[in-house]
């Protein structure tokens, strides 16, 4: 693959905490508070094989923003117009990093956005479905070794991490989701957009309830890898969410705050396969990748079934295609979303936007 050409003025540096993207090329920025960010940034890199900073407007491809959209809509939105307006003028595709917990529209209609959540039915046409940075926890806290489970007489599904919320806080919750809930009441695809820990509270709940499947849960009042936020030691709550999983057949999977979640992709870094509640989620690479292979996807408005479906779902599988599925789990991380594999799959579809994007 010809190396993807960047242009980045000198002239517009800031002291704000550049994008991953720039991590090989201006030194990887992370905060000592999020120690396994920058493990992750330190141990797997972007292949600098594929893209490069081009030496001139001439020779670039596209302008890239080196801040993310988010947060230069609030701080610094004249840098965001400065860049669309030298990309504009040369007739070069400018890169965003549009990725957040809320993904706003640019309004560049030359603008390529790389996005990690988002809903289906509000994708932009030149948004890139990236996957969220996830850690290869196989790598990291099991040496590499993928520990094959044997198909058991009855599904156990595991999950570790935040699933619960104060009243005052989903009274709050709540009020600032209504103008999505009252649009709902027409198009239902607009109920996807609730914060995730109602849709975890609701999926804990019912497979709790049924004795089709055998719940193997850690529900935490919060769930952090962030040290000033974290309940407990982070390495503890990791190796809880690490062991958790291996002890399961399935990894529920429910989104965050952003309609994505990082735990789909550790879960897939362990072999192990994913329950995913689909609420109108973008999944990244699903243009070349089949999820069918290595998980389970259920509809969100389907949650209530989640039991039966899971059950049904395991009782179909062979020993041979449940231990099957485990191995394709890990080959989807490794070979298409960790930082080191995922740079590829990123390019491409850089160069293939590039033929569609608009100046007007």
């Amino acid at each position: 693959m010809i190396p993807l050409r960047l242009w980045v003025d000198e002239k517009w540096r800031r002291k704000y905490t550049h994008i991953p993207l720039l991590f090989p090329l201006w030194g990887i920025v992370t905060s000592e508070k999020a120690p396994f960010q920058k493990r992750l940034f330190e141990r797997y890199r972007f292949d600098q094989s594929l893209y490069a900073l081009a030496g001139s407007t001439e020779d670039a491809d596209v302008f890239l923003l080196p801040y993310r959209f988010n947060v230069l809509r609030e701080k610094d939105p004249d840098l965001v117009r400065e860049v669309a307006r030298a990309a504009y003028d040369a007739k070069k595709p400018v890169l965003i990093d549009g990725t957040g917990d809320i993904e706003y529209p640019t309004d560049i209609p030359h603008a390529i956005t790389l996005r990690s959540g988002g809903y289906r039915f509000l994708r932009e046409s030149n948004d890139i479905q990236q996957p969220l940075y996830a850690d290869d926890l196989l790598e990291t806290l099991c040496a590499g070794n993928l520990q094959i489970r044997r198909k058991s007489a009855k599904a156990r599904v595991g999950f570790a991490g935040w699933a619960t919320l104060e009243p005052l806080a989903t009274a709050k919750t709540i009020l600032k989701e209504l103008p999505d809930r009252l649009h709902s009441v027409f198009d239902s695809r607009y109920r996807a957009c609730k914060k995730g820990i109602f849709f975890r509270r609701e999926a804990l709940a019912v497979l709790r309830r049924s004795s089709l499947v055998e719940p193997n849960f850690i529900q935490r009042a919060s769930y952090s890898a962030h040290t000033a936020t974290a309940s407990d030691d982070p390495a503890i709550l990791q190796e809880a969410f690490v062991q958790n999983l291996l002890e399961s057949d399935y990894g529920l999977d429910v989104r965050g705050d952003a309609n994505a979640s990082a735990r789909l992709f550790e879960i897939l870094s362990l072999g192990r396969i994913p329950v995913i509640v689909d609420t109108e989620r973008n999944f990244p690479f699903d243009d070349e990748l089949d999820y069918s292979r290595f998980s389970l996807i259920v509809d969100f408005r389907d949650i209530k079934q989640l039991p039966r479906r899971i059950a049904a779902f395991h009782d179909s599988l062979s020993n041979e295609k449940f231990e099957a599925m485990q191995r394709a789990a890990r080959d989807a991380y490794r070979n298409y979303f960790r930082v080191d594999a995922m740079t590829k799959h990123v390019v491409k579809r850089i160069f293939d936007r590039m033929h569609d994007v608009r100046f007007s």
